[in-house]
């Protein structure tokens, strides 16, 4: 099945990019983005030099994205937002999952509600998506940010932090969710509380969509050939995954429960026409930015969003 799929790949998209032309996808630890990397295993990213390449949290992916050291990121939707708000042209060219409960408040267990952070020592990115989480939670259950005291902290040192006792509660995601929940952490708020706003996406810069589209036809073919393993042969996926994320592949299936991989289909739902289910997405993300002043102004989604490389359903 796979090699009939790379035939197919092979000669519907003929590439004529040179060798010295690398496109690299950056990228934090994190479920929703494992396809991307399982597309490796099928051999074409190489041989169509493109490379994705692993970082330790979300604020680096997105300074490298800034910084052009990248020619695509996975990022979410208000990440990039700010990206754009500083200028930074440009497109979304998949959608890679949608956050269901997968992104967590964990607390110490004497904590046990959001409003109970009062006065507390919350670990948080400041740039990434658990600022948004964050932000909302408190909105939600009426705590003003200066109420809590925010200990900036990079999301791949949270056991160190937390051994250290330098926080009360962490904002984080798989894989740290699941080795902070084995040292004792409790849940207390979860994205299942604001379906369809912490949304993965898959961007490039505009000049890369404007002279890369053989390149950016492979990358989204390879994905969704790696997006037909995780739902064909899931222990297979699993098992990769365990090996990445360094937990095992009953926590990875686990950490599945509280994301939703979108499929093909649904890809063409949130990208494609001007009904486009993301417009809606990116509308409640800007406004609620706007609302906590982390933006000053509305930023128009239709010249962002393309569902251009998505095969046909």
């Amino acid at each position: 099945m796979n090699r009939l799929l790379l035939i197919i790949v092979f000669t519907v998209l003929p590439f004529h990019l040179s060798a010295s032309q690398i496109l690299r996808v950056g990228s934090t630890l994190w479920p929703g983005y494992e396809p991307l990397h399982y597309a490796n295993e099928f051999g074409i990213y190489q041989k169509y030099n493109i490379r994705t390449i692993d970082y330790p949290s979300a604020s680096e992916v997105l300074r490298a994205f800034k910084n052009r050291a990248l020619e695509a990121a996975a990022l979410t939707l208000d990440e990039v937002v700010s990206l754009r708000r500083l200028g930074i042209k440009m497109k979304i060219i998949l959608v890679c999952d949608v956050s269901d409960g997968a992104d967590v408040i964990l607390s110490t267990p004497e904590i046990n509600s959001v409003k109970q952070l009062k006065a507390k020592r919350v670990a948080v990115e400041p740039s990434a998506a658990g600022a948004y989480l964050l932000s909302r939670a408190l909105q939600i259950h009426n705590v003003k940010l200066n109420e809590i005291e925010i200990v900036k902290m990079d999301v791949s040192t949270g056991v160190d932090a937390f051994t250290n006792n330098q926080a009360d509660a962490f904002v984080t995601y798989e894989p740290m969710r699941t080795k902070l929940m084995n040292l004792g952490l409790v849940e207390i708020f979860t994205s299942k509380s604001i379906p369809n706003e912490i949304v993965d996406v898959l961007v490039v810069h505009e000049s890369v969509y404007n002279n890369n589209k053989e390149q950016l036809n492979i990358l989204i073919q390879g994905w969704f050939m790696a997006m037909q393993v995780f739902q064909n042969n899931p222990v297979r996926a699993y098992d990769y995954v365990s090996s990445r994320m360094q937990i095992t592949p009953a926590k990875v299936q686990e950490s599945y429960f509280g994301l939703k991989l979108v499929s093909l289909a649904e890809n063409h739902k949130f990208l494609s026409g001007a009904e486009a289910v993301l417009f809606s997405s990116w509308t409640r993300v800007i406004q609620h930015m706007k609302n906590t002043r982390l933006i000053n102004e509305s930023i128009a989604a239709d010249s962002i969003i393309t569902g251009e490389f998505l095969p046909e359903k």
